[in-house]
């Protein structure tokens, strides 16, 4: 593409992560960033310099009414997300969000109420399910190889819970519920409805253990999925960091693990990872071959390309929907000592009805 072809993205927030983002951007040539917004001047003007970015908005109206932005990237807190969206839907913005879709399930209804009201370009980061890893096991899925599946397990830890401050939002529970299992464990959630399809109820518990924050460090979950399979998430925030997803299957296994360190350079994170598989009746495992990819970068071009009509967008609304519902029947299950909560009943609960089956 040439520069005057791109697609122009504008970051709204502009932290870690939206650095992370772009320079998955920068890793490509499909899209660009054209401007940037925060409320801090200081900020905007060093994100600038840093990303070679011509102007910025003083103001998310500013950066709304600006022609050249036809995307926004917003990777502000997760309490915030709902009205941010809503905004950029209404005034004719496609929108990338970072996972999760919000912070309460009413928000995130409403905020596919919004989608479906304008029709404009909604994603949601659950880039992981781009992984090599992800890939690779939902292709031995689909062609047979692994057989049935059981059994599945993944784990999505690191030692951020030891790091929370009260100057930071994820310190809160009323702005960052569950703790661990919204900013970790909801990957999972995603990743495991992609492989296996959806889950039906979760019985978890959930415990603050070592943080000084409100949150949650340790979460364990069982899915019971629609298929009768089961599945169990585990996710930290007290510890090392930690990646992987197990599925057992009729005629394979297969064990994934990715170095947590090399997660923030996602074109490299493939070759940190590995995946082994052993067949039945084996004693071996033997590795399977990763292709390598770029999860950050690919979905942001994705974004890019559904806004401009030329691609769909592969999670949506109601994906970010499900993947928080199964974030909200944990925490609703802890509460009730384990108790298994039905999917169904929280999509009630924040009005989404069958909407997201």
């Amino acid at each position: 593409m040439t520069m005057a072809e791109k697609i122009g993205l504008a970051p709204v927030g502009l932290g870690r992560w939206a650095k992370v983002l772009a320079r998955g951007i920068q890793r490509g040539d499909a899209v660009e960033l054209v401007s940037c917004f925060s409320r801090d001047a200081d900020r905007r003007r060093a994100f600038q310099e840093e990303f070679g970015i011509e102007r910025s908005a003083a103001t998310y109206e500013e950066l709304l009414a600006d022609e050249r932005v036809e995307g926004v990237i917003i990777t502000t807190p997760n309490d915030t997300h709902r009205d941010l969206i809503v905004q950029a839907l209404e005034a004719g913005k496609g929108v990338y969000v970072d996972k999760p879709i919000a912070h309460t399930l009413e928000d995130a209804v409403a905020v596919l109420d919004a989608v479906e009201a304008t029709g404009r370009p909604f994603a949601v980061g659950h880039s992981a399910r781009r992984l090599a890893g992800s890939r690779v096991m939902k292709a031995w899925i689909e062609d047979g190889r692994l057989g049935d599946v059981s059994l599945a397990e993944a784990n999505f830890s690191n030692e951020r819970g030891l790091e929370l401050t009260t100057e930071t939002w994820r310190y809160y529970a009323d702005r960052s519920p569950g703790g661990t299992m919204i900013q970790l464990g909801v990957h999972h959630a995603d990743n495991l409805e992609y492989l296996l399809g959806p889950v039906k109820s979760v019985s978890a518990h959930a415990r603050r253990l070592y943080t000084k924050a409100e949150v949650p460090d340790a979460v364990m979950a069982i899915l019971e999925f629609e298929s009768g399979a089961l599945g169990y998430i585990g996710c930290g925030w007290a510890s090392p960091g930690v990646y992987t997803i197990n599925l057992q299957g009729t005629k394979h296994n297969l064990r994934y693990d990715l170095d947590f360190t090399h997660w923030h350079e996602s074109h490299e994170a493939d070759a940190h990872s590995t995946l082994v598989s052993q067949g039945y009746g084996q004693s071996e495992r033997t590795p399977v071959e990763l292709p390598r990819t770029d999860m950050f970068r690919e979905q942001l071009e994705e974004f890019g390309r559904a806004i401009r009509g030329e691609a769909e967008i592969e999670v949506g609304a109601r994906e970010g929907l499900r993947a928080l519902a199964i974030v909200h029947a944990s925490l609703r299950s802890s509460e009730r000592d384990g108790q298994a909560v039905e999917i169904a009943e929280v999509l009630d609960a924040a009005g989404a009805g069958t909407r997201a089956a």
